[in-house]
């Protein structure tokens, strides 16, 4: 066995590497850089803690929030890694006696925000430090094209400039399009970096977009019939947080909140909480998750339309970390279109950009949610519509894990309504976007038909017998199959295109899959699969994981750190009798048989079935 797969199962308890580890492992210990782009989930933080471990020098991981670096800090130290955080949780004293700590070389790895970097006491430390290896993770916040965008991660090139030695440079990200990565490259400072990109699917993951009338109601239909699930729901403002918890917590579901106006001690008892179990749900802004490093996630609800599919993916991608199935659910009204342009037209620019550049990245903000609106309205598979939007063409054209795949579907002749659609669109001047069209379509006789004098077009009110949501769904098939277009900016026009055209001229049928028209709009969620035990194993499973809560309490950690779902079920499975059958059940290495062995084997045994 190498030397690297031999510590990846001693402190990690694998016993093979997932894809893209390997090399960008490989590539670090040569001393190259590294640009890695790997969904969440992939195991990224594995890349830089091998060779921390088995490099000499200091390992410095720069990372966005405190929750990751205090959690990342407890599994290491809990695998027997010595590791450290250096943030604005510790008190002057701590910070002190981490500083001190860590000059005597006492921490192989050591987590700092990337505000410290360029402070006097820092600094000082760094010069005279051996450090080998600078990883950066979520490396897309130095963009400004990326959707998280941090000033402080400019810093990192002239921290690194500041060293007597330049170390090694790894950036880690799960979302970056091609000018995110051309900014990783240029503003890290990668030299010739070796770059994977391992895929963006995550399998375990079903996607859906959920039309309920009423949001809260659906998420308490949900709630209920998953009450010991674990998850997030995002909002879009504080005060939406704020209404959609006092509702559930009332109701007397196990929920909490985060969102930037509570208080800092508000915000970490919170997230603690949630990080533990104590409170399962949590409802948010965008302003959490980013680095929680809580693997058994089993849902992500978006209350709100995100405003880009790089925002939604990485939030959504929180969920299922632990490879179990879980479900990310979007709630989507076309009323929410209106709402998401209003907050990019109000976003506040850098105070230092011209009008050019504020009204280009308004532009571009805008372009970003036009292609979260055509997630939102497709009715072709989910998870090939993102995989194409990050560029990597998916397997097979469905999925079978996405609300278009899965659902009740009825095929339609659809050749009738897209005439109607097409003569409206060269009556009305192709000056005009889906709602409008829409709604002239079904005969919306307002004051703005009026006022735009349209009326009296033969095309008005053509498609009165359909429901306004079908004539949306078959405007959006449309522009998916690039027979109509649908232009950028903040007022997205539909136009004609010349490929509709050539398929009149060949005289053929259209035809859609729709959702059945007699099917509740609403329906339940669909069950997910965590937790498949039953029979005598079910007092098996509850003896292991109380024994896991007791253990994590006992040492003030999360339970996962103790070991995850998935290593709950294979122990399960396997049912291990001594020591050396603990150490073939993936996940489980020799610091948790040290600690936990003796215990897990007696209650295997209690449960022999």
């Amino acid at each position: 066995m190498s030397e690297k797969l031999s510590i990846l199962k001693k402190y990690f308890g694998y016993d093979s590497f997932r894809e893209g580890q390997e090399p960008v492992i490989d590539s670090i210990l040569s001393g190259r850089d590294v640009l890695a782009v790997m969904p969440t989930g992939a195991g990224k933080s594995v890349c830089y803690q091998i060779p921390a471990v088995m490099t000499r020098g200091i390992t410095l991981v720069v990372s966005p929030l405190i929750s990751l670096m205090r959690d990342q800090v407890s599994n290491l130290c809990q695998h027997g890694i010595p590791a450290a955080f250096l943030n604005s949780s510790l008190t002057p004293r701590q910070y002190s006696l981490a500083m001190e700590r860590a000059s005597r070389g006492a921490y192989k790895i050591i987590y700092v925000a990337p505000e410290r970097l360029m402070t006097d006491s820092f600094l000082a430390f760094a010069r005279l430090a051996d450090i080998s290896l600078i990883a950066v993770d979520e490396a897309h916040c130095v963009s400004q094209w990326g959707h998280d965008f941090r000033p402080s991660y400019t810093d990192i090139s002239r921290f690194t400039a500041c060293l007597a030695k330049r170390p090694t440079l790894a950036a880690f990200t799960a979302t970056a399009t091609e000018q995110v990565k051309s900014d990783i490259r240029s503003l890290l400072k990668l030299n010739n970096p070796f770059e994977v990109t391992t895929g963006f699917d995550r399998p375990n993951l079903y996607f859906g977009v959920v039309r309920a009338s009423d949001r809260v109601e659906y998420i308490r239909r949900y709630l209920d019939r998953y009450p010991d699930r674990s998850g997030i729901i995002y909002a879009m403002t504080r005060n939406t947080v704020e209404r959609i918890y006092e509702s559930l917590n009332i109701a007397g579901y196990q929920v909490s909140m985060y969102h930037a106006g509570l208080s800092d001690e508000v915000r970490a008892a919170n997230q603690e909480a949630f990080i533990r179990g104590t409170r399962p749900v949590m409802i948010a802004t965008n302003a959490f998750g980013m680095g929680i490093d809580k693997p058994d996630v089993g849902f992500i609800i978006h209350y709100n339309l995100p405003l880009s599919m790089e925002a939604y993916y990485q939030e959504a991608g929180r969920a299922g970390r632990d490879g179990c199935d879980a479900e990310c659910l979007l709630l989507y009204s076309p009323g929410d279109i209106r709402t998401a342009k209003l907050l990019i037209e109000n976003s506040d620019e850098a105070e230092s950009a011209s009008p050019d550049e504020v009204a280009a990245a308004k532009r571009l903000r805008l372009k970003k949610l036009n292609h979260m609106i055509g997630y939102c309205e497709t009715t072709s598979c989910l998870r090939a519509y993102i995989l194409n939007y990050f560029g990597e063409q998916p397997a097979t054209a469905t999925c079978g894990k996405c609300s278009s795949c899965d659902g009740d579907f009825e095929l339609c002749d659809i050749t009738d309504a897209v005439n109607h659609i097409y003569v409206a669109l060269d009556e009305t001047g192709e000056r005009f976007g889906i709602s409008f069209i829409a709604d002239y379509l079904h005969g919306d006789d307002d004051e703005r038909m009026r006022r735009i004098g349209c009326t009296e077009n033969n095309s008005f009110a053509s498609l009165s017998g359909l429901p306004k949501s079908r004539i949306r769904e078959i405007i959006a098939w449309l522009i998916d199959n690039r027979l109509i277009l649908r232009s950028e900016g903040q007022y997205p026009v539909l136009q004609l295109t010349t490929l509709y055209d050539k398929v009149i001229s060949e005289h053929k049928r259209l035809y859609a899959k729709f959702r059945c028209s007699d099917k509740p709009r609403q329906p339940l969620p669909r069950k997910i699969q965590r937790e498949p035990v039953e029979g005598a194993d079910t007092e098996l499973y509850k003896a292991l994981r109380e024994y896991r809560r007791t253990a994590a309490d006992r040492r003030g950690v999360p339970a996962f750190c103790v070991f995850t779902d998935a290593t709950l079920r294979q122990l399960i499975s396997a049912r291990p009798q001594n020591h050396s059958e603990l150490l073939s059940v993936s996940g489980i290495g020799e610091a948790t048989v040290q600690k936990y062995g003796d215990d897990l084997i007696r209650i295997i045994r209690e449960h022999r079935g």
